[in-house]
């Protein structure tokens, strides 16, 4: 029994991961055959472009390290949890990524608790998190979709101004609408079968820390900064996706296109019920680069673009992994 034990936890983490692994090799749009033949002549842009999204992954992993500090961080109160450390909160994070791959579309969000609360973060922060991470991306994200579809003469460039006003509006009554929700969360903590599952969930884990009061938020500064990085994040990623669809060399897009482009089809691709919005997100990609580049070079780019993604995704999490385990080294010798 106690050797039954001691493999357990190995086995599941085993399986979990060959899990993972299936469910993203069956979202993979191409046989393995295809994918070596075309890595294998892939130009040096295209390999740029997946080191230039890793790194976008990276700055969107960050700023959910800093939301979650500032959560954490209520005014006039002592702080509930540990403060997450920049390398632990990209390791949490790239390593609960691939849960999105599974069905249900929710398991990066709960393997992200699950190891978050291993950290020591308190659950009102993490959850907290949840909510203000979803609200900045899906803000940032329209805002470039909206530019997009200003250029495409899809929208009135009136719809520019309209969005200005709307975070004017969001900045000064921010401190009231934000008391509202919190008022409403607070409510929502206290009904009893949530109470219950939460305290399971503290004695799984043996802390206090898990106790959710839905009192925890941003205050309106760190809002506003939080949204300032996403904007300038998905710049990034827009970088990226425009090196990617350039680098077939079957005709160019702008960069604001590309960034556009990409925000539009991962907003849209939200309603799709498949893990990682599959389907839905390739489909608008090649709808909105076969308006620039031909439908054949759009839909090869959007299978492509799915191999991009993952690939950017492998190579965060061994770069999280090398720093981590060189980290680890330094302070072994340090110690000795």
């Amino acid at each position: 029994m106690a050797v039954l034990r001691r493999l357990a936890p190995t086995a599941l983490k085993l399986a979990l991961a060959g899990i993972i692994v299936f469910f993203v090799l069956r979202n993979m749009p191409l046989k393995l055959a295809d994918i070596e033949s075309f890595l294998a002549h892939a130009s040096l842009r295209f390999y740029s472009s997946i080191a230039v999204f890793a790194f976008f992954l990276m700055l969107q992993a960050g700023i959910w390290v800093l939301i979650v500090n500032a959560a954490g961080e209520e005014p006039g109160k002592p702080r509930n949890g540990v403060k997450l450390p920049l390398l632990d909160g990209l390791r949490i994070f790239i390593d609960s990524q691939f849960g999105k791959y599974l069905p249900g579309g929710f398991w990066n969000y709960a393997g992200r608790v699950v190891l978050a609360s291993r950290a020591g973060v308190s659950l009102n922060a993490q959850l907290a998190a949840i909510v203000y991470e979803n609200v900045l991306l899906v803000s940032a994200a329209l805002c470039y979709a909206l530019i997009l579809l200003v250029s495409l003469d899809i929208a009135p460039a009136a719809s520019l101004f309209g969005v200005i006003l709307l975070f004017a509006l969001t900045y000064v009554y921010y401190n009231k609408g934000a008391a509202a929700i919190r008022a409403l969360f607070v409510r929502v903590s206290r009904r009893v079968l949530l109470r219950r599952f939460f305290a399971r969930l503290s004695s799984l884990r043996a802390t206090q820390s898990a106790a959710w009061s839905g009192e925890a938020g941003l205050t309106r500064n760190r809002f506003f900064g939080c949204l300032a990085c996403f904007l300038g994040s998905h710049f990034i990623m827009g970088i990226a996706f425009w090196l990617l669809t350039n680098s077939f060399e079957q005709g160019h897009i702008g960069l604001w296109y590309a960034a556009g482009t990409f925000a539009t089809s991962w907003l849209l691709g939200l309603f799709s019920p498949l893990p990682g919005g599959l389907g839905v997100r390739e489909g608008f990609l090649v709808y909105f680069l076969s308006l620039k580049l031909g439908a054949e070079t759009a839909l090869y780019i959007s299978i492509i673009a799915r191999l991009w993604n993952i690939m950017a995704e492998v190579l965060f999490w061994a770069a999280v992994r090398t720093v981590g385990h060189l980290t680890r080294r330094v302070r072994t010798y340090d110690e000795a």
